[in-house]
């Protein structure tokens, strides 16, 4: 599972992405919200996270 903000289009919840993931991932376990987030794309798309 990947999340992506949509950015650049209007609909989008750029700029306030965080914000917007801190309520959209509530209660989920942190391992699992790096995974969605960032995680699970580097390992699909080959690159290192920082």
């Amino acid at each position: 599972m990947l999340w992506g903000s949509d950015y650049p289009h209007a609909e989008a919840t750029f700029p306030r992405s965080q914000q917007f993931l801190g309520r959209m991932f509530a209660g989920v376990p942190e391992t699992d919200t790096r995974k969605i987030t960032a995680g699970n794309a580097a390992k699909l798309f080959g690159f290192t996270l920082n």
